[in-house]
């Protein structure tokens, strides 16, 4: 359900992958005096912000994730008119939401709210952006991620604070069912870098460990088998080598890239862990043969595909 998508130096946009709303062909969009700076895909949309903080949106709008309102659907790049003024500099689409963050700090969600994943203190849909309470007492934030029904932010400083659907304790809330405010993870050291897949999370301390949390079927958390049942908790994920830097959390897999090389690990039936192999799952994590010694920019799971940009950009996906 996710798209790839890719941001060339002259500033084109290029599309490609499943749409129920379009023709399954690849496109491609060029934004005349707006460089596109920041991609984020949700189920069946897409948030471009360009370099002046505009927020364009397109794909399907049933619920309202787009932030246009009554638009059923936007095939092409539509502006945000209502944040035009806001210069938005983060976004993080989810399964049939969004949220993003402004120049300014300030927090906004739109669409799907039936678990609280907007973070707006109940659990009504919005059609509209809306702003969420301050809750980083002004520390910037600097990442934002989105699963199925949850949403995260990482701040400047290291905190973590999560919001929406905790039914398997993917935000990390122990038993509580859900939280319609963002609550902040209890972590005891600060964190570089944090994702939300459709059921479970992760995120990455500053000395180098990989926690993950949520539904623990298919080995997508990682976890030795005496730690599952701990999974609705952030637990310590083991047998790596290397500090981790970075981590991208699918629909049921989970990669993350060490100082050393790429690790996946869960479901694996479409080839999303990159093995070379359709197996059902891989319980712990695994390395990758093609990216040891490589230089990995960064990393990036869809529900049943995996995209690494080194120095070229390799995809590791189901076939349509």
């Amino acid at each position: 359900q996710n798209e790839p998508e890719t941001i060339v130096s002259n500033g084109a946009i290029f599309t490609f992958g499943k749409s129920s709303f379009a023709d399954n062909e690849p496109g491609k969009f060029w934004l005349k005096n707006n460089h596109p700076v920041h991609i984020s895909c949700g189920g069946e949309h897409t948030a471009v912000i360009t370099e002046n903080g505009r927020l364009l949106m397109l794909g399907g709008n049933t619920w309202g994730q787009l932030g246009l309102r009554i638009k059923p659907s936007v095939s092409k790049p539509a502006s945000v008119k209502a944040l035009r003024l806001k210069k938005v500099k983060l976004a993080a689409c989810g399964r049939d939401h969004t949220i993003v963050c402004t120049r300014q700090g300030s927090v906004y969600g739109v669409g799907n709210n039936q678990k609280g994943q907007l973070g707006l203190g109940h659990c009504n849909n919005n059609t509209s952006f809306h702003p969420l309470h301050p809750f980083s007492n002004r520390t910037p934030i600097k990442m934002l991620s989105a699963g199925s029904s949850t949403s995260a932010a990482l701040t400047e400083d290291g905190r973590v604070f999560m919001w929406g659907d905790n039914s398997v304790g993917q935000i990390g809330l122990g038993d509580e069912e859900f939280a319609a405010e963002p609550r902040e993870l209890t972590v005891g050291e600060a964190v570089l870098w944090i994702s939300c897949g459709y059921y479970h999370s992760a995120f990455v301390t500053v000395d180098g460990d990989l926690y993950t949390f949520g539904e623990s079927a298919n080995g997508r958390l990682g976890l030795q088998v005496e730690q599952l049942a701990n999974h609705r908790v952030p637990q310590r994920v083991q047998g790596m080598l290397g500090r981790v830097t970075q981590v991208s959390c699918g629909g049921e897999h989970t990669v993350a890239v060490t100082e050393e090389n790429v690790y996946t690990f869960g479901r694996g039936q479409y080839g999303q862990l990159g093995h070379g192999t359709f197996l059902f799952e891989v319980d712990l994590p695994k390395p990758l043969k093609h990216f040891s010694n490589s230089s990995i920019r960064q990393i990036a799971c869809g529900e049943n595909h995996t995209a690494v940009i080194t120095s070229k950009l390799f995809l590791l996906l189901r076939s349509l």
